[in-house]
């Protein structure tokens, strides 16, 4: 018992050691041209919110700031892979800021001065507010450069090896947990869906499961797979992500652990894969089913929208491919948020406020 305590407050003051080698007190020195001042507070920063703060601080990077953001001690606690990511970057990293929490001041040559904020709330999603609506993103790891999220002419123009696919994790305790249902009871979840599909469609021969990754593989290579539903119940390695999801025409965007938004989803939709999904309303705008997703709301209405890709005729599934890639460039895309950020920085506005429904923090 004493051992313990002595290493949990050993590994505490690492961590506080760590928090002052990787932070300057204050920024002594303004950087020359555009730079942005982030203060994210300890929700946008902590534990697996850590992701889109690093996704945050790149776009204002690609949207032409250099990046000097607020740590605090707590960011060091509890080290996942996204604020690796953070650390990673050229950002200057402080312990002080004349930003506002949860705000990010633009600032420019001579005084020119702008403010960003943020709110957090799934009360945004039924009470729309005057701001702009941030869309969900791609994985972090698509944004360690801006051309890892805006090269994506190869996968749009590669053939399609199955009719509709769906690869990930469908660990029970994680996919089908309380947190989703309560926030969102509407939702069914990934767990859910694959039990149904087990179940409504058994021994049906269009639908082919991949238990292994090898498997998985193996059948994207095989002509008999051409119009099929593949489910792989495994992670594919990262590097190949963008290839698999581009290897149908049809990729079934089941939600996530304890919100229905899942990166999957956008991912798809960047390289032209048409997504099958429960939550197209909550995009801004919504996706409409037949035009660029095909929608459902029940296990009822799912089954008709497998059944709908799994005997679309080529030519709609192209017209639906155009319409998919046409939304994601004008809604989603790097390039369409940087553009708004870049706008407000040109115009009179003086403080812009940036929704982010997909995250909850009571206001």
């Amino acid at each position: 018992m004493f051992q313990k305590t002595i290493e949990s407050i050993t590994g505490k003051v690492k961590k506080r050691f760590k928090y002052y080698a990787h932070t300057k007190r204050k920024l002594r020195r303004k950087p020359e041209g555009q730079f942005a001042e982030v203060n994210f507070g300890a929700f946008l920063l902590n534990r697996d919110m850590g992701r889109y703060s690093f996704i945050l601080c790149q776009m204002l990077k690609f949207s032409g700031f250099k990046v000097v953001v607020k740590l605090d001690p707590r960011f060091f606690l509890n080290e996942v892979p996204y604020k690796q990511m953070l650390l990673a970057q050229d950002y200057t990293k402080v312990r002080g800021s004349n930003a506002p929490n949860r705000s990010v001041l633009l600032h420019g040559p001579g005084e020119k001065r702008k403010q960003l904020n943020f709110i957090c709330s799934y009360k945004l999603i039924d009470e729309q507010i005057d701001a702009y609506y941030l869309p969900y993103t791609l994985h972090p790891r698509f944004y360690r450069t801006f051309s890892d999220n805006t090269n994506f002419d190869a996968c749009r123009k590669a053939s399609r090896a199955t009719r509709i696919i769906f690869s990930g994790n469908f660990e029970r305790s994680l996919y089908n947990n309380k947190v989703l249902k309560d926030n969102f009871g509407w939702t069914i979840s990934r767990v859910d869906i694959l039990d149904h599909v087990k179940s409504a469609y058994k021994d049906d021969p269009r639908i082919l499961y991949a238990p292994t990754q090898k498997h998985f593989y193996d059948l994207l290579r095989q002509a008999e797979s051409r119009n099929k539903f593949i489910i792989a119940e495994v992670k594919t390695d990262p590097e190949d992500w963008l290839k698999i999801l581009s290897s149908g025409d049809f990729y079934l965007c089941l939600p996530g652990m304890g919100m229905p938004w899942s990166h999957n989803a956008f991912e798809a939709m960047a390289v032209g894969t048409i997504p099958i999904i429960q939550y197209n309303h909550l995009f801004n705008p919504a996706l409409v089913h037949e035009e660029n997703c095909l929608a459902y709301h029940d296990f009822d209405s799912f089954n008709t929208a497998l059944e709908l890709a799994l005997n679309m005729k080529p030519e709609e599934v192209e017209r639906m491919k155009a319409n998919v890639i046409a939304y994601y460039d004008a809604y989603i895309s790097t390039k369409q948020i940087i553009k708004r950020i870049q706008r407000f920085y040109a115009s009179d506005e003086e403080t812009l406020t940036i929704a982010l429904p997909y995250l909850n923090e009571e206001i």
